[in-house]
């Protein structure tokens, strides 16, 4: 069971869902094309009056109990939504005015031109009433805000238009709702109880292939479980593959880095929904070797870059699928990373310039040729972090470290594919690389940052300059310790915080100023256990699991409380969780 204001009710595969959005009271039926649009609101009437329900909801129904009866509702499948009322209720669903229009006996479509689907209400049982049916262009508010702007709509009077669904004599209705875009052809209808049992078991056979954990955990993994099921939609536009997204709250996106701990928890499995999540990625690569920020079925940008993660988590997904990845998969992958790290290395690193004297203009040299840098806090994952306080460009230590372990593994994979040229070459730019890191980047007992420009050390109290330890025993044993006392100081009772408790510049609700992050404490268990420090990785990964069977699968957590911040229903929260939650059952 889980609380629809938290976690929205949906389908593996579907663009739709249920839920009571952020800041509002009633229950909305929903989709997520190109961003979260809340179409219309599902009311119950008990005798005329509107009744506020009692809502249950699990992976397979949501049942809304009015005393007098109940409404439950089930997916047929991606594209189909069942709803039942038993007892004599009526259920009314509203909205403002849209290009809502009869098309046969008990039938009637809503046009949701801003929510970019149709939407075929088909009553299977009962009476079905459109109320405020597409009379003029006037009423199409929705088609109307896009020819003249959202403002005209301040001097119409909107008005509701709603469907109702009103029982049979024996006191039941029941109510088929499909999506489509240009044409909708009827599906062969299951029976509603067939369709409830069909999701429970479509969604336990999905749990039961993720790793085990013990069972003071159980009730947690099945809500993780949940949630990275039901946040998964089938390819549609920009989105060619079965893509889990972030959230179906409102981070309802893909974006670069989020994607690669989802693929790692499904691996095990599901790995061809693992593979997919990177090659999703790969689908959308340009032609300078960048992968893109975030993208949706509708929108794609470039604007920011992501940490290249991709290297470590594919190297981690490779570790637990149940069989290597066909070829031509190794190939694609290889090829994509090295495109990758390359992009990195050519466009974003600072390059010395040569003068020319007989010009009389002069060059620019630099010891930190060869380094990357961020160029917005957004390029590094860690939006908001204190370590980009002072401007970028940023040579950032985290970085280097990341696109060390990404060259490693691209020799060794080279080397297995028979590309032995390539396998030296990127051997040889790991050392160089790493060389260069430690050179400028190490600062007695702990890493720095350095503006690009100057080479102006940046000192923060983030917990990114402590997470070079994914580079393992490539790192001195010094070092490695330095940074272990390091990550300790950010533990909490519950966790790594983002940024140290004691730091001026903490904030409880501060995004990466503060609070308990997935993907950072990942890294940080990670580079622990590479680097012989398991002890310290078990301690966090026990109190990551706690925190989330306490708070649930939030974005981020308050690191003194523990209490759930911003999406409640976050997919690599989950994921991360899976997996901590697997290595200790």
């Amino acid at each position: 069971m889980f609380d629809v204001a938290r976690v929205p009710f949906s389908y593996h595969g579907s663009w739709m869902s249920i839920s009571i959005p952020s800041g509002k009271t009633e229950l909305f039926f929903r989709n997520h094309h190109f961003k979260s649009h809340d179409l219309f609101t599902l009311q119950t009437l008990v005798d005329g009056n509107l009744v506020t329900p009692v809502i249950k909801a699990s992976a397979s129904a949501l049942v809304l109990e009015t005393g007098a009866g109940c409404v439950e509702i089930c997916f047929e499948g991606p594209d189909s939504v069942r709803l039942r009322g038993q007892g004599g209720g009526v259920l009314r669903l509203a909205c403002k005015r849209n290009h809502a229009y009869g098309n046969g006996p008990g039938m009637a479509v809503f046009n949701f031109r801003r929510a970019y689907r149709r939407y075929q209400f088909e009553s299977l049982r009962g009476s079905l009433a459109l109320k405020g049916a597409y009379a003029s262009e006037a009423e199409d508010l929705d088609n109307l805000a896009e020819i003249k702007g959202d403002g005209v709509l301040k001097n119409v009077e909107q008005g509701m238009q709603a469907i109702i669904i009103s029982p049979d004599a024996a006191g039941v209705w029941e109510l088929a709702i499909d999506e489509f875009w240009s044409s909708w052809r009827r599906p062969v209808r299951k029976a509603f109880d067939a369709c409830m049992a069909a999701a429970a078991e479509a969604f336990e056979t999905f749990r039961q292939r993720l790793p085990a954990v013990s069972p003071a955990l159980a009730s947690a993994q099945a809500l993780a479980a949940y949630i990275d099921w039901s946040c998964t939609v089938n390819p549609t536009g920009l989105i060619k593959r079965p893509t889990l997204f972030m959230s179906k709250n409102w981070m309802d996106n893909v974006w670069s880095w989020d994607q690669c701990f989802n693929a790692m928890a499904l691996a095990s499995g599901h790995p061809q929904l693992a593979l997919d999540q990177m090659l999703t990625e790969v689908d959308h690569q340009d032609d300078f070797g960048s992968y893109p920020d975030a993208f949706n079925d509708l929108e794609i940008h470039y604007n920011f870059s992501k940490p290249p993660v991709h290297g470590l988590a594919f190297s981690e997904i490779l570790a637990r699928l149940p069989a290597p990845p066909s070829r031509e998969v190794m190939e694609s992958m290889v090829v994509s990373l090295g495109k990758q790290a390359d992009w990195w290395m050519t466009y974003r690193v600072m390059q010395s310039v040569p003068g020319d004297p007989a010009s009389g203009v002069g060059g620019r040299a630099s010891s930190l040729d060869g380094l990357p840098y961020y160029l917005h806090g957004n390029d590094s994952g860690w939006d908001n972090s204190t370590m980009f306080a002072r401007g970028v460009p940023l040579v950032a230590p985290d970085l280097s470290a990341l696109l060390v372990v990404q060259m490693d593994v691209l020799a060794r994979w080279s080397a297995e594919l028979g590309w032995a040229e390539a396998a030296a070459a990127w051997a040889q730019r790991a050392e160089a690389l790493f060389a260069t890191l430690m050179r400028e980047l190490w600062c007695e007992d702990h890493f720095v940052a350095r503006l690009a420009h100057d080479g102006t050390a940046v000192e923060s109290m983030s917990l990114i300059p402590w997470l070079p330890l994914v580079l393992g025993e490539r790192l001195p044993e010094t070092v490695r310790g330095c940074l272990r006392r390091g990550i300790e100081r950010h533990l909490t009772e519950w966790g790594l915080a983002t940024e140290r408790v004691d730091s001026p510049d903490y904030s409880e609700d501060g995004y990466w100023r503060g609070p308990i992050w997935a993907p950072s404490t990942f890294l940080a268990v990670t580079g622990l256990e590479r680097s012989g420090h398991g002890d310290l990785a078990a301690v966090i990964a026990d109190r990551f699991c706690k925190l989330c069977a306490k708070s649930g699968f939030a974005e981020n957590y308050n690191a003194i409380t523990g209490a759930p911040l911003r999406d409640p229903a976050y997919t690599w929260t989950a994921s991360v969780f899976l997996l901590l939650a697997g290595r200790k059952a």
